[in-house]
Protein backbone atom coordinates (compact mmCIF):
# COMPACT_ATOMS: atom_id res chain seq x y z
CA UNK A 1 0.00 0.00 0.00
CA UNK A 2 2.51 2.79 0.69
CA UNK A 3 4.51 1.61 -2.33
CA UNK A 4 1.75 2.04 -4.38
CA UNK A 5 1.20 6.18 -2.90
CA UNK A 6 4.84 6.67 -2.77
CA UNK A 7 4.66 5.80 -7.24
CA UNK A 8 1.53 7.88 -7.09
CA UNK A 9 3.29 10.92 -5.30
CA UNK A 10 5.95 10.64 -7.65
CA UNK A 11 4.02 10.28 -10.94
CA UNK A 12 1.98 13.48 -9.64
CA UNK A 13 5.58 15.26 -9.07
CA UNK A 14 6.84 14.22 -12.68
CA UNK A 15 3.68 15.32 -14.59
CA UNK A 16 3.97 18.63 -12.60
CA UNK A 17 7.57 18.94 -13.08
CA UNK A 18 7.12 18.83 -16.86
CA UNK A 19 4.22 21.52 -17.26
CA UNK A 20 6.23 23.72 -15.01
CA UNK A 21 9.30 23.36 -17.26
CA UNK A 22 7.21 24.16 -20.50
CA UNK A 23 5.68 27.56 -18.63
CA UNK A 24 9.50 28.27 -17.63
CA UNK A 25 12.23 27.18 -19.16
CA UNK A 26 13.68 28.68 -22.19
CA UNK A 27 14.47 32.40 -23.35
CA UNK A 28 10.92 34.84 -23.09
CA UNK A 29 10.40 36.00 -26.34
CA UNK A 30 6.91 37.84 -25.53
CA UNK A 31 4.83 38.59 -22.29
CA UNK A 32 1.44 39.98 -22.90
CA UNK A 33 1.22 43.10 -19.65
CA UNK A 34 -2.61 42.80 -20.45
CA UNK A 35 -4.92 41.42 -17.61
CA UNK A 36 -7.68 38.66 -18.48
CA UNK A 37 -10.12 38.52 -15.90
CA UNK A 38 -12.28 35.50 -15.10
CA UNK A 39 -11.36 31.82 -15.31
CA UNK A 40 -11.68 29.57 -18.05
CA UNK A 41 -15.13 27.07 -17.02
CA UNK A 42 -14.98 24.39 -19.02
CA UNK A 43 -12.09 21.39 -18.82
CA UNK A 44 -11.37 21.61 -22.59
CA UNK A 45 -10.81 24.15 -25.49
CA UNK A 46 -14.01 24.46 -27.75
CA UNK A 47 -13.58 21.74 -30.99
CA UNK A 48 -13.41 25.00 -32.95
CA UNK A 49 -10.65 26.69 -31.30
CA UNK A 50 -7.42 27.74 -33.70
CA UNK A 51 -4.21 27.91 -33.15
CA UNK A 52 -2.31 28.75 -36.21
CA UNK A 53 0.68 29.70 -37.15
CA UNK A 54 0.87 32.69 -39.83
CA UNK A 55 3.72 32.96 -41.81
CA UNK A 56 4.16 35.27 -45.61
CA UNK A 57 3.79 31.81 -47.71
CA UNK A 58 -0.34 31.21 -46.14
CA UNK A 59 -1.07 34.70 -45.21
CA UNK A 60 -3.27 35.00 -48.15
CA UNK A 61 -5.25 31.86 -47.85
CA UNK A 62 -5.69 32.69 -44.36
CA UNK A 63 -6.56 36.25 -44.60
CA UNK A 64 -10.38 35.27 -46.26
CA UNK A 65 -10.58 32.89 -43.65
CA UNK A 66 -10.25 34.39 -40.79
CA UNK A 67 -11.34 37.29 -38.52
CA UNK A 68 -9.03 39.91 -37.53
CA UNK A 69 -5.70 39.50 -39.88
CA UNK A 70 -7.22 41.30 -43.27
CA UNK A 71 -4.91 43.81 -43.90
CA UNK A 72 -1.39 42.88 -41.99
CA UNK A 73 1.46 42.14 -43.73
CA UNK A 74 3.88 39.39 -42.02
CA UNK A 75 7.43 39.98 -44.13
CA UNK A 76 9.38 39.84 -41.53
CA UNK A 77 7.16 38.24 -38.95
CA UNK A 78 5.96 34.86 -38.17
CA UNK A 79 2.15 35.46 -36.83
CA UNK A 80 0.47 33.67 -33.80
CA UNK A 81 -3.16 33.22 -34.03
CA UNK A 82 -5.73 32.00 -31.35
CA UNK A 83 -9.09 31.57 -31.51
CA UNK A 84 -11.94 30.40 -29.32
CA UNK A 85 -14.20 30.08 -32.46
CA UNK A 86 -17.70 31.10 -32.46
CA UNK A 87 -19.06 31.65 -28.81
CA UNK A 88 -23.05 32.32 -28.29
CA UNK A 89 -22.44 35.18 -26.12
CA UNK A 90 -19.87 37.85 -24.75
CA UNK A 91 -17.70 37.56 -21.59
CA UNK A 92 -15.63 34.68 -23.68
CA UNK A 93 -11.66 35.96 -24.17
CA UNK A 94 -8.70 34.48 -25.19
CA UNK A 95 -5.10 36.02 -25.33
CA UNK A 96 -1.44 35.20 -25.80
CA UNK A 97 0.40 35.89 -22.62
CA UNK A 98 3.31 34.27 -22.94
CA UNK A 99 6.23 33.18 -25.91
CA UNK A 100 9.05 31.21 -24.93
CA UNK A 101 11.89 29.53 -27.44
CA UNK A 102 13.32 26.30 -25.65
CA UNK A 103 15.77 24.81 -28.01
CA UNK A 104 14.37 24.39 -31.24
CA UNK A 105 10.46 24.98 -29.99
CA UNK A 106 8.43 27.72 -29.41
CA UNK A 107 5.97 27.44 -26.95
CA UNK A 108 3.04 30.07 -26.76
CA UNK A 109 1.44 30.07 -23.31
CA UNK A 110 -2.58 31.09 -23.68
CA UNK A 111 -5.21 31.53 -21.23
CA UNK A 112 -8.90 31.74 -22.46
CA UNK A 113 -12.05 32.94 -20.56
CA UNK A 114 -16.16 32.52 -20.00
CA UNK A 115 -17.86 34.03 -18.19
CA UNK A 116 -19.40 32.48 -14.65
CA UNK A 117 -22.83 31.10 -15.07
CA UNK A 118 -24.69 33.51 -13.35
CA UNK A 119 -22.99 36.64 -15.35
CA UNK A 120 -24.94 38.84 -17.43
CA UNK A 121 -23.19 39.40 -20.80
CA UNK A 122 -24.40 40.37 -24.06
CA UNK A 123 -26.53 37.93 -26.11
CA UNK A 124 -24.81 38.54 -28.98
CA UNK A 125 -22.27 35.75 -31.28
CA UNK A 126 -19.04 36.45 -30.86
CA UNK A 127 -15.47 35.32 -32.04
CA UNK A 128 -12.98 36.22 -29.19
CA UNK A 129 -9.15 35.87 -30.87
CA UNK A 130 -5.70 37.16 -30.15
CA UNK A 131 -2.47 37.91 -32.82
CA UNK A 132 0.78 38.14 -32.13
CA UNK A 133 3.63 39.41 -34.15
CA UNK A 134 7.23 37.81 -33.54
CA UNK A 135 9.96 38.47 -35.56
CA UNK A 136 11.21 35.69 -38.16
CA UNK A 137 14.90 36.81 -36.28
CA UNK A 138 13.70 35.31 -33.39
CA UNK A 139 12.15 32.07 -34.27
CA UNK A 140 15.23 31.04 -36.76
CA UNK A 141 15.73 27.32 -36.10
CA UNK A 142 12.44 26.95 -34.71
CA UNK A 143 11.01 23.73 -35.95
CA UNK A 144 8.06 22.97 -33.48
CA UNK A 145 5.32 25.21 -31.69
CA UNK A 146 3.83 23.91 -28.43
CA UNK A 147 0.23 25.83 -28.03
CA UNK A 148 -0.22 25.15 -23.49
CA UNK A 149 -2.75 26.28 -21.42
CA UNK A 150 -1.57 28.96 -18.68
CA UNK A 151 -1.83 25.89 -16.75
CA UNK A 152 0.84 23.94 -18.59
CA UNK A 153 -2.01 21.55 -20.42
CA UNK A 154 -0.69 21.22 -23.96
CA UNK A 155 -3.98 21.95 -26.32
CA UNK A 156 -1.53 20.84 -29.49
CA UNK A 157 1.75 21.32 -30.94
CA UNK A 158 2.40 22.52 -34.91
CA UNK A 159 5.27 21.90 -37.46
CA UNK A 160 6.92 25.00 -38.20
Amino acid sequence: MKIRFILLLLVILVITGCNQDILQGGELLYKNPEKLEGSWQQNKYPEDAQFILITKDNLFNLQAELRGIKGLSFKNQLGIYVSLGEQATGGYGIKVKQIRKQDDKLVVVVKAVAPADTAIVTQVITHPYDIVKVPLTEVDGIKKVIFVSEEGKKLIEKQL
